[in-house]
């Protein structure tokens, strides 16, 4: 009988693992193994993290992680452990601009809208996020400082009820990964910006947040993520199975999500992740979240 191979999601379900759970019977059938997929949610995704950094390095416990918990919680928050020590990557899948989105229950359109409501309101003007600390909250206090408004912040447990918020009115704005606002577009939110240099194909007349006044992009990605000292082997037998499901599944998450894999091998993806932790550093001062103590 075949091992079960774990994939801990440190978050709640209906997040980022929607991208993973279209992918999991494609890897099943390449590993020749089952996969159980968990989500242990807790501190913005570092207690699940946490959890995998301390697994054994076999191979059979994977991280299925986002910028959040590897790169700006270390710059907000003390973690147990250390986003380039701790784990060695087995490859990145996604790597997608965050958008701006906007409950469908009130009438913002646009940046110009949020700035005129906030102005007139400060403090008015709410904001809904997974939890303190992860990039939906960073990039929101950097756009709030940068556009000089005062916002509130409404911490959820996780991102599913984050967008909950947000489509019952209870938020009026949510930064949120490209894939995911397009999946959830039209469905009580609308997107509004993106934090991009450009536009995105999929959203072609959808202005950046640049065009719109505020000089801030950033970017929302995914990664699977083995302890460190797991072997080469094994981490390249994994993200091959990893590349078959992507190439296999592009159609699907092209039409379901607006997007293309964007698959890097281990070696690039640890790569990959030291320049994110330069940007992270960056966006977060601007933020005014840095915790001076924190580490890295």
């Amino acid at each position: 009988m075949s091992t079960t191979l774990t994939i801990v999601v440190p978050f709640p379900p209906g997040g980022i693992d929607l991208i993973l759970r279209l992918l999991l019977p494609s890897m099943e059938q390449r590993l020749g193994q089952p996969i159980q997929l968990i989500n242990r949610p807790g501190g913005t995704g570092a207690h699940g993290t946490l959890e995998v950094a301390q697994a054994k390095p076999d191979g059979q416990t994977l991280l299925f992680a986002s910028q959040g918990p590897l790169v700006y919680q270390p710059q907000v928050n003390t973690v147990g452990y250390d986003p380039l020590r701790s784990f060695v990557p087995v490859c990145r899948l996604t790597c997608t601009p965050s958008v701006l989105m906007a409950s469908g229950r009130n009438q913002f359109r646009s940046v110009a809208d949020v700035v005129t409501a906030a102005k007139a309101t400060p403090g008015g003007v709410v904001y809904s996020t997974p939890g303190p600390g992860g990039l939906p909250h960073v990039g929101m206090a950097a756009f709030a400082n940068v556009m000089g408004l005062s916002l509130q912040h409404m911490p959820m447990a996780g991102a599913a009820a984050a967008i909950e918020a947000l489509k019952n009115g209870q938020a009026d704005l949510i930064a949120e990964q490209l894939p995911t606002a397009v999946a959830l577009a039209g469905q009580g939110a609308r997107i509004i910006g993106v934090f991009a240099p450009t536009r995105l194909p999929v959203l072609p007349d959808i202005p950046t947040i640049e065009e719109q006044g505020c000089g801030l992009s950033f970017q929302s990605w995914n990664a699977l993520m083995a302890p460190a000292g797991t072997p080469t082997a094994t981490l390249q037998w994994l993200g091959e199975a990893c590349l078959g499901a992507l190439v296999e599944l592009t159609p699907v998450l092209n039409e379901k999500m607006g997007m293309d894999p964007a698959y890097l091998g281990s070696a690039q993806t640890a790569g990959f992740i030291t320049v994110e932790l330069d940007r992270a550093r960056e966006l977060t001062l601007r933020s005014g979240l840095s915790n001076p103590t924190s580490k890295p």
